[in-house]
């Protein structure tokens, strides 16, 4: 792309940037070896990292990202944030790269702060998934261009895949059958031990539903009732009584 198709580009470019940014900021397309880079980058990457965002750059022939530049005042144009994606395209022989440049001045505190912010605000992997991705990537190259450094590649593989199942809670089912006259008259009950009670809900464990049918038992043997529907009803009288003792006293 020559000089004069660039400038044509960046005209339209200017367009769609107000569009966007307003005056803040302008898209531009530039020649990466025209940035200056930072003499200070507290980001930092490993050889065989660099050498592999090289090759992928190489082989996409663009930036997977926008670098973020300002003027500064000697009409330079410096490198906030991007600056290894910067060194990487120009070893891969990029000839241009499209950046973000802002339009207004920054203090040196501002520079700084937005370089730091750049390399700092990341999210974190999830190791079980982490690992779970890279083992579906089957082609050696795409494994490659993922660009896991080597050291993470082995934690990676020493990620244990643990599985978590819920467990099976044993419970008993009782059924009762009643009339609609006895039905409402159970409801009537339990609505008063509702109002009567705290309003929380409490699992019982298997002790207590032991404890209830032994207690069912017993008044189906003293009653001399053979139905267990009907000696849950006697347990609604017994239940009806006692409410009604409370309230007296």
């Amino acid at each position: 792309m020559d000089t004069d198709t660039i400038e044509k580009h960046n005209q339209t470019l200017k367009e769609v940037s107000r569009a966007m940014f307003g005056r803040n900021a302008e898209l531009m397309i530039i020649d990466p070896k025209r940035l200056t880079l930072l003499t200070k980058n507290a980001r930092y990457f490993k050889k065989d990292t660099f050498k592999q965002l090289v090759e992928n750059i190489k082989k996409d022939q663009r930036l997977s990202s926008t670098p973020l530049c300002r003027r500064t005042k000697t009409e330079k144009i410096e490198v906030l944030s991007g600056n290894h994606r910067i060194k990487a395209a120009i070893e891969a022989g990029i000839p241009t790269v499209l950046i973000i440049l802002l339009a207004e001045e920054l203090t040196k505190d501002q520079q700084i702060a937005i370089q730091l912010s750049h390399n700092a605000i990341v999210g974190e992997d999830d190791p079980n998934l982490l690992k779970e991705l890279w083992q579906t990537i089957e082609d050696i190259e795409s494994r490659l261009y993922a660009g896991l450094s080597s050291d993470l590649v082995k934690e990676v593989e020493n990620v244990k895949l643990v599985s978590f199942t819920t467990p099976n809670v044993f419970t008993k089912a009782v059924t009762f059958a009643f009339t609609d006259i006895e039905e409402q008259n159970l409801e009537a009950v339990i609505t008063e031990l509702q109002t009567a009670a705290t309003g929380t809900t409490y699992l019982a464990p298997m002790a207590q539903f032991d404890r209830f049918f032994q207690m069912l038992l017993k008044i189906k043997k003293i009653e001399n009732i053979k139905n267990g529907s009907m000696a849950m009803l006697k347990v609604v009288e017994i239940v009806q009584q006692a409410i009604r003792n409370g309230d007296q006293s």
